[in-house]
This record gives C-alpha cells, structure tokens and sequence, in this order.
C-alpha cells in the first residue's frame, strides 16, 4: 500500500508532459509550412490568415471559426490539411505536412487549442461571449451562379466566405453581382 501512493504521482507528471503546448509544438510548424503564404512577416496573409500575429490568430479560433476547439470536423485549419493532395482546399499546397506534425496539430484542437496552454479556447473564456457563427447566404456572381456561403469578412476587394462544407475562399467583389457586392459591404461590422 505505501508504494500505490508515489506510483500514482509519478503518473501525473508523465500525463502532463505529452499534453501539446502551442508555442512548444505548434508555433514551429506553423512557421516552418505555412508563414510563407499566411503571415505579417512574409507581407502575404492568403484567405485572410495569418499565424504569426497571435492577436489576431485568436480570432480565428472558437466555436464557427477557423479553428473549433475540441471539433476537427469543424476546424477548416486541421480539414484543409488531411484532405486529399489534388483537393483544391488542401494545405500547403503541392505537399503533405509530416504525419508527426498533423498528428500535433489534430492533438491541439482536441485539447482546447489554446494559445496559452489553458484549458479553454484561445478567443474567449466562455462560450456566451463568442458571436454567434455567421449565417449560410445566398451570393450571386456576375455569371448568375448562385454561391452559398457565410460571410467571414471582407478583406480589401474580397469577400472571404465559409462553404457549407467548411472551406473558405477569397472571392474578388469584381466577380459578385451588384446586389451581392452591396450584400457584402452592408455585412461590414
């Protein structure tokens, strides 16, 4: 009986220490494979996103955002890279991240995906102060196709819209009807 006792706390530590921490595990992947196209250092922020301004990044992370703490299914970050290669979504383009790296990634967002290493989601402490998540519209393009989408923001001359199916794309206004160019600018918060 007196060896159950430090068996157990040696358990503990050992626990904790596979726990991933975002700027240990993370951040260095995020800066070896994706600074490159989504950072304010490389002056190119694709899609709208950039990784190596945490302010910012926090933002997209919480329940309707880019990244759904406890969700992959939801989180676009972790869907755009286990996708097929040939998929247009897929990230970073042209290769696959290291299993080793998708594999932290995927362990991250399970855990919370904090910034911080806290328990709770990086954007906000509670659920009631996130926004509610944007809703699914119909857009127009100057073909006369019908887009449907969520409005995330509009960034310069695009609109950056959620699919139903959780990828996001920079859509040019140009290419938007009248009445969808109007739809987007009036969603400007």
């Amino acid at each position: 009986m007196k060896f159950l006792l430090p068996a157990v706390l040696v358990a503990l530590p050992a626990a904790a220490a596979h726990a991933v921490d975002f700027k240990r595990d993370i951040q260095p992947i995020l800066k070896a494979e994706c600074y490159k196209c989504h950072s304010e250092e490389s002056g190119k922020e694709k899609g709208g996103f950039v990784f190596d301004n945490l302010e910012r990044f926090a933002k997209d992370i919480g329940p309707g955002r880019t990244i759904e703490p406890g969700n992959l299914k939801e989180s676009h970050l972790y869907t755009t890279l286990v996708v097929e290669l040939d998929d247009d979504a897929h990230m970073p383009p042209k290769k696959n991240l290291p299993e080793a790296s998708i594999a932290k990634i995927k362990q991250w967002i399970e855990e919370g995906a904090s910034l911080d290493g806290s328990k709770k989601p990086a954007a906000a402490s509670t659920a009631a102060a996130m926004p509610a998540p944007a809703p699914i519209q119909n857009w127009t393009n100057t073909e006369g196709r019908i887009i449907q989408a969520a409005m995330l923001k509009l960034e310069g001359e695009s609109v950056v819209l959620r699919m139903a199916n959780g990828q996001v794309y920079n859509y040019p206004l140009s290419k938007l009807s009248p009445e969808s160019q109007a739809q987007a600018k009036a969603g400007v918060k």
